[in-house]
């Protein structure tokens, strides 16, 4: 028996994890299989007089590919980096680097519910870099260091090491949420959390169209932003892209995969995206017309909220938040204030798949619900030092300008007939969501148990430490005004209702009305 650890780039919940466990097992005769979104990594073990790595990799990395995953091989072996239907090529350096890489990288999966803080804002007191106890593995870093300067046959590039070691020792914590950004990655989270985007503005799903008997792997368009260049290009909902690219660098979606495809539509400000639709039209033989777009890529706002009114009442409005960024706060009170205007009288607070996000977010969020003095969250740190958030007006400047609160802001939707939709991956912000609207009355918790993610990271620019980027690390336990706990347990509706069968043969993001049946049992509880 032989045990082999691939990275497989593209998992991001346990959704991911179970996919892809049930593809190696439905292709290799494993003694034990173990697959991690949170790391990207499946340990197999095999026996390795039937399966070769070649032969594992053959097997594997073309069917992971179509279902949206790519497939990295362990470093140091037979000299190859990537695994798929690009030719194979041998790794530029076999390094220290490189192996330290193979354990550092990890997926994120959004659960957030993070603070951006200077090191002195951390607690009490704090001063800097601690005067604690030289760590002893610091020297064998250093004997390290010179084995491979003395004797390895590469250069070794002392930047790409240094990045490497610390996201190593972030990774080596444990600590699941924690991550070390590098200059590039920290602006590039600051521009996506404050909601500013490149792109032709677009939210996509893997998703698959049958044309004549045959099925064909597609990115589907669920919204398109308004304002942004691919709403001005007609751009519609609904639309499926089946190819990337123009002319000779023309490529399918389907033999692309998920990532691949994304890599190709995505770009820098000024450039073009290409690539074409299949729009559904009943008048075509195929049920679809083609479309081809040339989309001159620019910046744009997110979208982190959406809304409509229900298809099956026209006194219930749908708002459903993907996440609580600093675009959140202004963007859910227009879209429940929109809805007001337009009759309805009943509202769903759909989040069903939202990660978590900004505390400054949730905090403005929850004040339009609760009243001035009103308890929103209590944190303590290891120490056992705790601090209270209350609501109360506040003014912010810059990106956080948009989660400032008035005090016409306050309780402003206290009296909304509401119920909340929650599923396995609602977690950490969102969880604090569900939570309050428990802890104070206001409306029923309606689908399945939450994630259970009652912990907070701050992210901590490293500047004054003469490193560049940031950190993120878990920093307090958090609860909501109840101090009940439910991190590693979730929060359990007042009403679970599992998705039917019926329900969860659609993408969630394109579920009908009238099929959600989660849906249709919040509006009931509601009215009753």
């Amino acid at each position: 028996m032989k045990t082999y650890i691939y990275t497989v780039r593209g998992m991001v919940g346990k959704a991911d994890e179970d996919k892809v466990a049930e593809i190696v097992k439905s292709l290799l005769d494993v003694a034990e299989c173990a697959v991690s979104a949170t790391s990207s990594t499946v340990m197999l073990t095999v026996d390795d007089k039937i399966y070769s790595q070649d032969k594992i990799e053959e097997l594997l990395a073309p069917e992971l590919e179509k279902n949206g995953y790519e497939l990295i091989s362990p470093p140091n072996i037979n000299n190859y980096a990537y695994v798929g239907d690009k030719k194979r090529k041998p790794a530029k350096k076999v390094s220290l680097s490189s192996m330290i890489a193979a354990i550092a990288v990890t997926a994120v999966f959004c659960i957030l519910f993070t603070y951006v803080v200077a090191f002195n804002a951390l607690s009490p007191g704090y001063s800097g870099v601690s005067d604690g106890e030289y760590p002893e593995y610091l020297d064998e870093l250093n004997i390290l260091d010179d084995v491979f300067k003395n004797f390895y046959y590469y250069d070794i590039d002392d930047e790409e090491i240094g990045e490497q070691l610390l996201k190593a020792y972030v990774y080596a914590t444990k600590d699941k949420y924690a991550e070390y950004y590098n200059a590039e990655e920290y602006a590039q989270l600051m521009q996506e959390d404050a909601g500013n985007m490149v792109g032709i503005g677009v939210s996509i799903v893997n998703s698959t169209i049958e044309i004549n008997g045959y099925s064909y792997k597609v990115l589907q368009i669920i919204s398109v932003y308004e304002g942004t260049p691919a709403y001005e290009n007609g751009v519609m909902v609904g639309d499926c892209i089946m190819f990337t690219g123009s002319g000779d660098d023309k490529e399918s979606v389907d033999s692309l995969g998920y990532t691949m495809a994304l890599d190709k539509l995505s770009g820098e400000v000024g450039s073009y995206a290409e690539f074409t639709v299949y729009r559904p039209d009943s008048s075509q033989a195929s049920g679809y017309k083609e479309v081809d777009f040339s989309i001159q890529r620019a910046e744009f706002v997110t979208q982190s909220v959406s809304y409509e009114v229900c298809t099956t009442d026209n006194k219930v409005g749908i708002v459903k938040i993907s996440q609580f960024d600093l675009t959140t706060p202004v963007q859910f009170s227009e879209a429940v204030d929109s809805l007001i205007e337009n009759g309805c009288e009943y509202f769903i607070f759909d989040v069903r798949n939202n990660p978590g996000g900004d505390l400054k977010s949730i905090e403005a969020v929850l004040s339009y619900f609760l009243e001035e003095g009103d308890l929103i969250v209590s944190t303590e740190d290891k120490g056992g030092v705790t601090a209270k958030d209350y609501v109360k007006a506040v003014r912010y400047t810059g990106n956080y300008e948009g989660c400032s609160v008035a005090e016409s802001d306050i309780g402003k939707y206290r009296g909304l007939k509401l119920a909340v939709l929650t599923n396995g991956n609602t977690a950490s912000a969102a969880e604090l969501f569900t939570a309050t609207i428990r802890d104070y009355n206001l409306g029923p918790i309606v689908g399945t148990k939450t994630y259970g993610k009652g912990c907070m990271q701050y992210i901590i620019p490293l500047e004054r430490y003469g490193l560049e980027g940031a950190l993120r690390v878990t920093t307090a336990m958090y609860f909501s005004a109840s101090h009940t706990v439910y991190h590693d347990i979730g929060i359990t509706p007042d009403y679970t209702e599992e998705l039917s069968d019926e329900a969860k043969d659609y993408n969630l993001y394109l579920l009908p009305h009238d099929k959600d049946n989660q849906l249709q049992r919040a509006i009931g509880e509601i009215k009753k």
